[in-house]
């Protein structure tokens, strides 16, 4: 009987000792092998947590959504062109409709307030634990040691991880490109973290990645309220947008990654595609 205690309570211990390892995992804005921690929002390309719908907003034109949608709060959606090429998760209160030569392909589910909470929490959590991180200095821009306090540019510029980094963080007032390429490099175990706190938009610029990091290592989090999130025609970033209080407008702008907002809106041929 003796044996079977200690059997039992080692089990205990044991399983107390994985649930906190895993709570810790959870507890972090990366994942051990650099990729952004999206927690319950994985499963997501576009997630908002209002209002989605032609009053507000604009599905248009030749605008694409690679992957599943998810409509949290009150929010609706509605298409009259463009495609979606996933699952649409619906919450209780918001309606879908499809009009004019809009394409679903894939399943509306709905009721899924449940699921779409959590993962408007684990975005939201993301967003808060990225934005205490402290400013880091590992990393050159142009090939020059820099300390990037704001970014407001029409000029081609990199930012190059150092090669030992593990997490460059960077926290910004704005990250306003009018023109040229933002290269962030690199490597496949890397992350960046940009936080902005100001303004957020991208007019004629490109934000592509280098030295083989993919983007799922790279967070931009635009933090709280605040003006509309752009990305104009002939723009493209690779990445994570997490703009969980904002409106995020793409007017023919292309992400390849994921994004969160508030509201969503996109026209004129606006892409969000899942890598």
């Amino acid at each position: 009987m003796r044996s079977v205690l200690k059997s039992l309570l080692l089990t205990c211990v044991l399983s107390g000792a994985l649930a906190a390892s895993v709570s810790a995992v959870v507890l972090t804005d990366t994942n051990p092998d650099g990729s952004i921690n999206t927690g319950d929002f994985q499963k997501f390309t576009a997630l908002t947590s209002g209002d989605l719908n032609d009053t507000n907003n604009t599905f248009t034109g030749d605008s694409l959504i690679q992957g599943n949608v998810g409509i949290g709060g009150k929010g609706n959606f509605s298409m009259s062109a463009g495609t979606v090429n996933g699952d649409i998760y619906m919450n209780s209160f918001g309606k879908f409709t499809k009009s004019g030569p809009a394409q679903h392909n894939g399943t509306v589910i709905s009721n899924q307030d449940a699921v779409l909470n959590d993962a408007l929490k684990d975005a939201r959590d993301l967003s808060s634990l990225a934005g205490m991180e402290a400013s880091t200095a590992n990393y050159t821009v142009n090939g020059n040691p820099q300390v990037l306090m704001t970014v407001n540019t029409n000029q081609n510029t990199t930012v190059m991880a150092n090669p030992f980094a593990t997490k460059v963080v960077l926290n910004l007032q704005d990250f306003v490109l009018t023109g040229g390429t933002f290269t962030l490099s690199g490597n496949v175990n890397q992350t960046f973290i940009i936080n902005v706190s100001r303004n957020f938009s991208l007019n004629n610029a490109s934000v592509v990645l280098a030295g083989g990091i993919m983007s799922s290592h790279i967070l931009f989090n635009i933090k709280g309220p605040g003006s509309q999130v752009t990305l104009n025609q002939g723009t493209k970033l690779y990445g994570i947008v997490v703009a969980t209080q904002r409106k995020v407008s793409l007017a023919g702008g292309k992400v390849f990654g994921k994004v969160v907002a508030e509201q969503l809106s996109l026209s004129g041929g606006g892409q969000i595609i899942s890598q």
